[in-house]
């Protein structure tokens, strides 16, 4: 069988590997598939997880022990259907901004500066950006903050260190929804949450601070595009500003 074909459509060597060995021999437990794969249980299981994430494996209990299976098949296709979902959704978001995008190319050259940065260190060299160039604060909204502790785990430490240590306060305006993902107190002790309910709020990740903008889109990979330009960023400010004074410092 050409297994060529499932790593075209995203699934990782050893992902396929766990998968074609559930398939053929059952319920195992992950010491099991470390022994008939020959990859190192920690791996097995994080690539467990991404299968179970992606719907191609499951679990069940017997007695004490975890066992794991492959789904279906079929289940490929219902895979590949999400997928294809998702980059809709991504296209709809792109779509939203569009506009806003197409306007900077009308603005003189001279005073709009755009980069474009890709990936874990994209977001990286922007999220340093903000510290060295940020006066006082950023202002930032979108409901992403769960992508920025997955992508960056250790970096967000050190980037909420940084902001203590600049004396830099965020402003976030994310949605008002039961578990929003918000960075805990004692790590961002410089950050303030406000709440829009999902009518009023544009889930567009964006980043305001000095003359910048940034637009983050969460494809694959992540793209970060940053705008320099002083009248854009106080458009955004003001704007930003608008939906303070009406967001709740409440999540209910």
């Amino acid at each position: 069988m050409d297994s060529s074909i499932l790593k075209r459509i995203g699934l990782t060597e050893n992902e396929i590997k766990i998968y074609l060995t559930l398939l053929k021999i059952g319920a195992s437990t992950a010491y099991d598939i470390s022994q008939k794969t020959g990859i190192y249980r920690v791996h097995v299981y994080d690539k467990l997880e991404q299968l179970m994430d992606k719907g191609l494996v499951t679990h069940v209990y017997k007695g004490a022990k975890k066992y794991f299976q492959a789904s279906s098949p079929e289940k490929i296709r219902q895979y590949l259907e999400d997928k294809k979902r998702e980059v809709e959704l991504q296209e709809q978001e792109v779509e939203k901004i569009l506009p806003e995008l197409q306007a900077f190319t009308l603005l003189p050259r001279e005073d709009t500066r755009v980069e474009v940065f890709k990936g874990a260190e994209g977001l990286k060299y922007f999220l340093k950006d903000i510290i060295k160039t940020a006066k006082k604060e950023v202002l930032i909204t979108g409901i992403n903050d769960a992508k920025y502790d997955e992508a960056l785990p250790v970096f967000m430490k050190q980037y909420f260190r940084d902001l203590r240590s600049k004396k830099i306060q965020e402003r976030v305006i994310t949605v008002k929804k039961k578990g929003v993902f918000m960075f805990g107190k004692e790590l961002a002790s410089t950050t303030q949450y406000r709440f829009l309910e999902e009518k009023q709020f544009n889930p567009t990740n964006t980043f305001v601070y000095s003359n910048k903008v940034v637009i983050v889109s969460w494809g694959t990979p992540a793209t970060a595009i940053m705008i320099e330009n002083a009248e854009i960023a106080e458009t955004y400010r003001h704007y930003f500003e608008h939906l303070w004074k009406i967001a709740s410092p409440q999540i209910e």
